[in-house]
């Protein structure tokens, strides 16, 4: 008998969410490139400090890539901490366009990426939830 959410089977939620965990990664290594001169654009002149964005940018592409193959290779023990990226990333993409940016003193803009990762992320967040409950509830 197939692992079984509800109608959804288990199977291709791994690859939804994989391949979704990789779309969000080559977004953010497209939008990271441009990072700091975003941050530039809103406070009107450029600081190193700015480059902390990139970098963060590109670190976080890379443990979306690395949550994406550990999705696809049916791996349990690392469904929790996913979750737990994937819930800090939603919080600090809203937070940022909302309220001050960490270093910015002002909100990111909206840029047209925004509004496609902020979906990304609560299906992240949805199907990597559906996984844990199947781990920890059978």
């Amino acid at each position: 008998m197939p692992n079984r959410v509800g109608s959804v089977n288990e199977k291709i939620l791994r690859i939804i969410i994989g391949v979704l965990a990789a779309i969000w990664s080559i977004d953010h290594l497209i939008v990271g490139y441009d990072a700091a001169a975003i941050a530039s654009s809103v406070v009107g002149h450029a600081s190193l400090i700015f480059a902390i964005y990139s970098e963060y940018f590109g670190f976080n592409a890379a443990l979306y890539l690395f949550a994406s193959y550990e999705i696809f290779t049916n791996t349990r023990k690392l469904l929790l901490p996913f979750f737990i990226l994937f819930i800090f990333n939603t919080f600090l993409i809203i937070y940022t366009h909302v309220d001050n940016a960490p270093f910015l003193g002002k909100p990111f803009p909206i840029i047209p990426e925004v509004y496609p990762s902020i979906l990304l992320d609560i299906i992240l967040l949805i199907g990597t939830g559906i996984l844990l409950m199947k781990n920890y509830v059978g």
